[in-house]
């Protein structure tokens, strides 16, 4: 088995847009390793490698590639762990000066409120829905890959994610069973994560939209089309935001602009299924820089 399919065995459980992308790094520092092995390369030389790049994001990828197999092949990691951390935190200053930088530039929340709220009286339903979920449900871009169904019975496939409209109680069903954090492996193997998330939405304006979709899925016999192409996603739903800003940045204007209100802040941890103290360092364009021993 070659170590590449070795490597592949070790995140074969996660998503394919994840898989990809260690597969890419994998063969791009082989290939600046002159097609060895990165096992049998020596830590300094990956990271003199690595820093051929003066990319810091670059390099981290490369470095976690190689981090990975040294640590399941059980050889020295010390090294690449002590340059990880480093880079970690000169990403995490860049990520503050970039955050404060965008003050000043972002549109407010209530901003984003009415444009949403104008693709309603627009009858841009579809548009509508997928902006409300990424500013009111906080979610990914690859999270709005779902299937919009009426029933019950049709949401019991756990490799799907759905939009389940239940007109017998008036309630939206946003449910993930896929996406960045459902499922985590820790360091020890140990699989853990957020599990499936499932979010229920009773507002009119929403539940109007659903009543609608519905109604015409039965006048064309037909299902409603959301995301032109999911090959890419986060091109069409960039597209469908408020003047392009995509999902990233409607993520940041929410969490700044409940940043004082611990309840909210909570809430969107669980709709995110990310940490609060991770929500806060990445996306709070507001905070403080955090303090260094």
């Amino acid at each position: 088995m070659s170590e590449l399919d070795k490597f592949k065995e070790t995140f074969s459980n996660k998503s394919k847009i994840t898989q990809g992308v260690y597969t890419s790094n994998y063969k791009k520092l082989r290939n600046l390793l002159d097609d060895v092995d990165i096992a049998s390369v020596s830590q300094k030389k990956v990271i003199e490698t690595a820093e051929t790049f003066d990319n810091r994001n670059t390099q981290q990828s490369l470095i976690n590639i190689a981090y990975l197999i040294r640590r399941n092949e059980g050889l020295a990691i010390q090294e690449l762990e002590t340059f990880r951390k480093k880079n970690q935190s000169f990403l995490k200053d860049k990520i503050y000066e970039t955050n404060t930088a965008l003050v000043d530039k972002l549109p407010s929340y209530d901003e984003l409120v009415n444009f949403i709220d104008g693709l309603l009286k627009d009858q841009k339903y579809t548009q509508y829905v997928i902006n409300y979920l990424l500013l009111h449900c906080q979610v990914r871009n690859a999270d709005l890959n779902f299937e919009f169904v009426q029933f019950k019975k049709d949401t019991k496939n756990e490799s799907k994610n759905y939009l389940w409209y239940s007109a017998r109680t008036k309630t939206a069903h946003y449910i993930r069973n896929v996406y960045k954090t459902a499922k985590i492996i820790k360091p020890n193997g140990e699989i853990t994560g957020y599990g499936q998330k499932i979010i229920k939405i009773t507002d009119p304006k929403f539940i109007k939209v659903m009543k609608i979709l519905v109604n015409y899925e039965k006048k064309e016999s037909k299902p409603v089309v959301f995301i032109p192409n999911l090959e890419t996603i986060a091109y069409h739903v960039k597209r469908m935001t408020y003047k392009g800003l995509g999902e990233t940045m409607y993520f940041k204007i929410v969490v700044n602009h409940f940043r004082s209100d611990p309840n909210m802040l909570k809430q969107i941890s669980y709709n995110r299924g990310t940490d609060i103290n991770t929500i806060l360092e990445s996306y709070d364009i507001e905070s403080e820089p955090i303090e260094k021993d």
